[in-house]
């Protein structure tokens, strides 16, 4: 596996999210708009999650995330049910550039390295960290594609 093809992969995919995050503001960030899951904010927090999980925490690392981050932003939840005071938008955007360094920093050299435990997902299985940081960039796509829609019905409920 080319690992720097697929570290500069996902630091590409991460780069992208920057540059679409760069107008989300506190203002902003907390709008659901009619049809919409959810908010900018909890998909920040959803992709930072996501890759702790995914990645560091599947290939047997610790998981490196602010206590309550895990309740807010993982698959199912809602930001319609959170009950503390969800993180700055600075600070995600802050945490989301540090974790695409840590991403590589932590598993240079170790892309073919099996998992702890293959991972499911559907109809597919990971077997490697490599397969898994993959699944990631398809992850994380899916949710800039996310971003781009709530940016839209955002613009779309304040012309309104």
């Amino acid at each position: 596996m080319d690992q720097n093809l697929i570290f500069n992969q996902f630091e590409m995919g991460r780069k992208f999210l920057m540059m679409g995050a760069e107008h989300i503001t506190e203002e902003n960030a907390d709008i659901i708009p009619e049809g919409f899951p959810n908010n900018l904010r909890w998909q920040l927090g959803h992709i930072l999650v996501s890759v702790e999980y995914l990645v560091f925490m599947k290939a047997g690392e610790e998981m490196n995330l602010p206590e309550g981050y895990v309740e807010m932003f993982s698959r199912g939840t809602s930001p319609k049910d959170w009950t503390t005071e969800p993180p700055k938008v600075d600070v995600l955007k802050a945490q989301l550039t540090d974790q695409m360094g840590r991403v590589r920093e932590k598993f240079d050299g170790r892309l073919d390295e099996k998992l702890p435990e293959v991972f499911q997902a559907g109809p597919v299985e990971f077997h490697t960290i490599g397969e898994m940081l993959l699944f990631v960039l398809f992850h994380e796509s899916e949710h800039i594609g996310c971003i781009k829609g709530l940016k839209a019905g955002i613009k779309s409920h304040v012309n309104a």
